[in-house]
């Protein structure tokens, strides 16, 4: 009996058969973990970058129009940017025109409303991580605390929802993945 075993061991060590199926039971978890995390972070960029995309072909938009003279100019630019931002219902997209004229893509439909500022005025926007300041209005190219001069401005922002696949484990924050954009009319 112990010579049978002692056979059958040295048999077992030698055989090679079915080797590569237990390397493989062992490494294919972390395979398909680091894949699914290769698809998380792919889904998350391409929304990123399909939102930049809209958002700078919106800014060249808006460079290429005159400033608005007036509130009814101010709106009418703010809607057409707002227009051009549509995208999938998941997403939401706002133009605000000189802290003067907002409109805003809401997935369904685009509402505009007048805002605090004037559009005659200029201003000294401030970006933080998360909004802009438009501060207070002065006259157009008078000097700004950050060393930039006053003038009108557009600002353009957009925003999608991101599934992901790790819920409480997302490589972005929250489910939402945005940009957003302030450029220099006059």
């Amino acid at each position: 009996m112990i010579r049978f075993s002692a056979h059958l061991m040295r048999r077992l060590r030698q055989e090679q058969h079915g080797s590569i199926a237990v390397e493989f039971a062992f490494l294919a978890p972390v395979l398909l973990f680091i894949l699914a995390g290769v698809i998380e972070i792919g889904g998350a960029t391409y929304t990123r970058l399909s939102l930049d995309a809209r958002v700078t072909a919106m800014a060249e938009y808006a460079l290429l129009q005159s400033a608005p003279e007036d509130q009814a100019g101010a709106t009418e630019l703010a809607e057409t940017l707002a227009g051009m931002l549509q995208g999938d219902a998941s997403e939401t997209g706002q133009a605000v025109v000189n802290n003067a004229a907002t409109a805003a893509w809401t997935g369904s439909a685009i509402t505009s409303q007048s805002g605090p500022g004037d559009i005659a005025n200029c201003y000294c926007p401030t970006l933080s991580a998360d909004r802009v300041t438009w501060g207070r209005q002065t006259s157009c190219e008078a000097p700004c605390a950050s060393g930039g001069t006053a003038g009108q401005f557009v600002q353009i922002s957009a925003e999608a929802h991101h599934v992901t696949i790790f819920p409480g484990y997302a490589f972005i924050e929250g489910d939402m993945v945005g940009t957003r954009t302030v450029l220099r009319l006059k």
